[in-house]
């Protein structure tokens, strides 16, 4: 059973925010990441997610794409990542509400950026965060996230 930050291996290489340390308006570091024309099919084949614009480039194309997209999961598991790469192995993400506006196709740098909006304790003194994030690639705003951390969760 895991019951304290220890059994997770938490390391040095880790980085854990501190609550003290936090202010509202406060901006996360950027995360970007270069999507590979291998890196968009493995991602889209291991959810087994076999809708055409994910694999086929010319019925991307003809759905006026340059190439083939990923999913949904690829958007929401990249907006996690802006806030654990951030926050540290022990926060938990408590809520994600997730906008898709445009499009992450094969070739695409994409880059995740956010802000927190609000600093507060639950009923439960739980320590939370409230996040919003920006997905972009060269074209524009790919997605948007309100999103709550649970910073903490040993406490």
């Amino acid at each position: 059973m895991i019951n304290s930050p220890t059994s997770l291996n938490v390391t040095d290489t880790q980085p854990q925010v501190l609550w003290e340390d936090l202010q509202e308006g406060m901006a996360l570091p950027s995360h970007s990441m270069r999507i590979d024309y291998r890196h968009a099919i493995m991602h889209v084949g291991a959810g087994r997610d076999y809708m055409p614009g994910h694999h086929n480039p010319e019925y991307a194309r003809a759905q006026g794409l340059p190439t083939v997209f990923l999913n949904t999961l690829f958007h929401q598991s990249f907006v996690d990542r802006v806030m654990t790469e951030w926050a540290g192995p022990t926060a938990v993400i408590v809520r994600r509400k997730l906008s898709m506006i445009g499009s992450i196709c094969a070739d695409d740098e994409i880059v995740g950026s956010g802000k927190i909006t609000r600093i507060y304790r639950n009923d439960h003194d739980k320590k939370l965060i409230d996040i919003d994030i920006e997905v972009r690639n060269a074209r524009e705003v790919v997605s948007r996230a309100q999103t709550t951390l649970m910073l903490d969760k040993f406490e």
